[in-house]
């Protein structure tokens, strides 16, 4: 079996680690701090993965931005608190089949809308950093997803071709981002997207298991 990528660009919540419910909760506790009424549930779950203000201007439509500055403030400052970190944990399969890629020779960069020292932290806590090259956070880019620039600045990182370059996530802000960098797209269905939504946007692969990309990749 022979390699078919050389770069791989992972999402982390609903890709890596299993956090759904923890950011629900985080931006649930936020808006109750500040007076303001909870959003639907599903509706911010919908959201992560966007920029940070993003999700906050679609859980209080019409929100004044510098109220969506400030719920950015204090949610950031319990999330980087690593007694928020220490509550991630990693899907099945996760750490097995990121070591196995990063020993089968691809580069592995983490592309997340969270600040990349938190992202540093969680994948220490959760023993998958010695199998990542790098982290791309949302405060290392001008554009959040799913702009492409997370992916153009992945591939400075590690340069590798279009072809041989592969973007995995589970929304469909991650697919489109992959998409619109012009890279193979493969799309999780375990995570807050759903496969239903996710196989209408065409990705070159869907899988429901975070094991099968080693198949996807050709790495044994």
């Amino acid at each position: 079996m022979s390699r078919r990528f050389d770069l791989l660009i992972l999402d982390l919540d609903g890709t890596l680690v299993d956090s759904e419910a923890l950011l629900v909760g985080l931006v649930l506790q936020t808006l109750a701090d500040h007076d303001h009424a909870p959003a639907p549930a599903g509706a911010i779950a919908a959201a992560i993965g966007l920029p940070l203000p993003e999700v906050f201007r679609r859980a209080v439509p019409g929100v004044h931005p510098d109220r969506v500055d400030r719920l950015c403030a204090d949610y950031r400052r319990r999330a980087d608190a690593m007694d928020f970190v220490r509550q991630f944990r990693l899907f099945a399969e996760v750490a097995d089949t990121l070591a196995a890629l990063h020993a089968g020779g691809a580069r592995l960069v983490v592309a997340t809308s969270k600040g990349r020292a938190t992202t540093l932290d969680i994948l220490a806590h959760c023993a998958i950093d010695a199998s990542i090259d790098a982290v791309i956070g949302g405060d290392c880019v001008t554009h959040g997803k799913p702009h492409p620039e997370m992916v153009e600045r992945a591939r400075e990182l590690f340069p590798s071709t279009a072809p041989r370059t592969l973007m995995v996530g589970d929304t469909s802000f991650d697919i489109e981002m992959g998409q619109a960098a012009g890279v193979a797209t493969c799309a999780v269905t375990y995570g807050t997207h759903g496969g239903e939504a996710l196989r209408q946007l065409r990705p070159d692969y869907l899988i429901d298991r975070f094991a099968a990309l080693r198949a996807v990749v050709g790495v044994p």
